[in-house]
């Protein structure tokens, strides 16, 4: 920076060094403290007039270009601001040296005109700060909706959010990340024409709004596409091509609603919907999704209610060993029997309690109450207990584990624990380290579903588990499609070659069976071989009881394990 940030030592992330108390928020200004050309701490009217957050700060020349060359004597100079809407400022600012921890820094002030915020006495109260860039579109379509003389815009709204940033961050690191934004931003401005609005709304996510006459509603899925295309795109960044998705939700001002905090809301119910479908393509608002949301809302009601007053109850389902005809282990199954609305089926209740993360107390009494039933079990029975990806990322697992196996005193050689390839989609590097302590343990670890998710084979490669479980899909499909067929026997394959049990799960059908029996399968589950049932109707199967037990004929199979 021209010699007035040289230091003599290595350039490095500092962020955490410098705390931002000492910066008042709600102060008139923009403050920051520069360190060898980096934006390490601002405040939030700076973050927030040019849209972004500390941690995806674009290259100080973008944002405040010839600001670098100049003099760090602290008298005020003239320069420009250009904020990532593309909207370009004059202001005054100053540069003053800062020593802060032995290091040679600058704390930078800038005066924003009034004219970037007309009612800046508003926003600048003592208990108020910066319009964050909702606020500023708002604003945007506020002035737009003064400069025309039909009443309120006409347009489409959009909602957008790029899916797993964080794991972009944890792969690439944050120059990267920080790149990867500022090029979707990039294209939003390029595809998009001028009358379109773009907000950052920090981090991920953008709120757009794109004009179209009210005789011609149709535009809106021409925007909508657009918006799509742009975010669902690869982009070569340092030789690393990065493969960017999003979801999307949107709603049409005035046709849905002509007020923008509804709009706001709505687009956002719709982009929650996106999430929750995996979609790729937009999500528009309806009605519906409004009574989902309140249906969802009495469901969260009553799911913390069932965890205070002990509704949820355990099945077990039996894994039988084709070679023994005997059970080897039982999976616990989670279920919930509503006081009014009778049993509720998991497929309904765990996406919602994952949301609001009430799968983390939910997630740790499965896990106590199965152990703990386990012991009941005999001492060659096994259990295993199925773990949701956001409980495995957001509780601390081993501990949780280790936790468990104390209060109930099974071997941890008795425990497995179920889970699916989303764990690795998020924080890669911590999960693996946390598979590895349980796994030391003793734990057997199993992938579940395999074979439907985009990179099973890499994560095998990532991680050692001690069993997959083939997609119930392809056990289904394999009597009558050769593919599904060949596709179970290459599993079969490759777990021998990678020593993992496979176990081969919705068994309903004895020709599938038979077919299993002809591959090197050695674990099966499904209704065929006993459906989920509390833990003692399950004392007659075969390899139940606590004697010694000797190999069941397969006529034992067919007559005792059905129902």
């Amino acid at each position: 920076m021209d010699g007035h940030l040289t230091d003599s030592a290595p350039r490095e992330n500092v962020t955490a060094l410098f705390p931002i108390h000492h910066l008042a928020d709600a102060s008139s200004e923009g403050l920051a403290v520069l360190y060898q050309d980096q934006v390490i701490e601002a405040n939030r009217p700076l973050l927030s007039c040019i849209g972004t957050d500390l941690q995806h700060f674009p290259p100080l020349r973008d944002v405040l270009p010839g600001i670098l060359k100049s003099p760090p004597d602290n008298s005020y100079r003239p320069g420009i601001l250009r904020t990532l809407e593309g909207r370009v400022f004059d202001i005054q600012f100053r540069l003053t040296p800062l020593q802060r921890h032995n290091r040679n820094c600058l704390a930078l002030a800038i005066t924003f005109p009034r004219s970037i915020f007309p009612h800046a006495d508003t926003f600048f109260s003592d208990n108020t700060l910066m319009p964050s860039g909702k606020d500023l579109l708002r604003r945007n379509l506020e002035d737009l909706s003064v400069d025309t003389t039909s009443g309120p815009p006409t347009g489409i709204l959009l909602h957008a959010s790029i899916n797993r940033l964080r794991t972009i961050n944890e792969r690439y690191g944050l120059q990267i990340t920080t790149r990867v934004v500022e090029e979707v931003e990039k294209r939003l401005h390029r595809f998009l024409v001028e009358d379109c609005i773009v907000s950052s709304f920090g981090d991920d996510a953008f709120g757009i709004f794109c004009p179209f006459p009210y005789t011609h509603p149709a535009q809106a899925t021409h925007w909508a596409q657009i918006v799509r295309d742009v975010f669902h795109t690869t982009l070569l960044l340092d030789g690393h091509r990065i493969h960017l998705t999003a979801s999307i939700g949107c709603c049409l001002i005035p046709f849905d609603t002509s007020h923008f905090e509804t709009a706001f809301h709505y687009a956002e119910l719709a982009l929650n919907e996106a999430r929750r479908l995996h979609s790729t393509d937009w999500v528009s608002f309806s009605p519906v999704l409004q009574a989902d949301v309140h249906h969802r809302s009495q469901l969260e009601h009553d799911l913390r209610k069932a965890l205070e007053t002990n509704q949820f109850f355990l099945d077990f389902q039996p894994l039988i060993c084709l070679r023994t005809n005997r059970v080897e282990c039982v999976e616990a199954l989670l279920r919930w029997r509503h006081p009014h609305k009778g049993v509720i089926s998991p497929d309904e209740f765990i996406p919602i309690a994952e949301e609001t993360g009430l799968i983390i107390p939910i997630g740790r009494w499965v896990l106590l109450e199965a152990c703990t039933q386990a012991i009941r079990l005999p001492p060659h029975v096994r259990i295993a207990v199925n773990i949701s990806a956001v409980q495995f990322q957001h509780d601390d697992m081993y501990a949780a584990v280790l936790q468990t196996l104390f209060q109930t005193g099974l071997s941890a050689e008795r425990l497995e624990l179920e889970l699916t390839e989303s764990i690795f989609l998020e924080t890669v590097q911590r999960n693996l380290e946390t598979l590895g302590k349980l796994r030391a343990l003793g734990i057997k670890i199993v992938m579940d579903d395999f074979g439907i998710g985009f990179s099973s084979l890499n994560y095998l490669r990532s991680f050692p588990f001690d069993r997959i479980k083939i997609d119930r899909s392809f056990i289904h499909d394999m009597l009558n499609d050769p593919q599904a067929q060949s596709i179970v026997r290459a599993i079969m394959t490759l777990g021998q070659a990678m020593s993992m049990e496979v176990i081969a799960e919705g068994v309903e059908t004895s020709d599938q069976l038979d077919l299993l029996r002809h591959t090197s399968c050695n674990t099966a589950q499904g209704f065929l071989l006993g459906r989920p049932a509390p833990l003692a109707d399950l004392s007659a199967y075969p390899g139940m009881d606590h004697d010694t037990h000797e190999p069941a004929s397969t006529d034992g199979l067919s007559s005792g394990f059905l129902s």
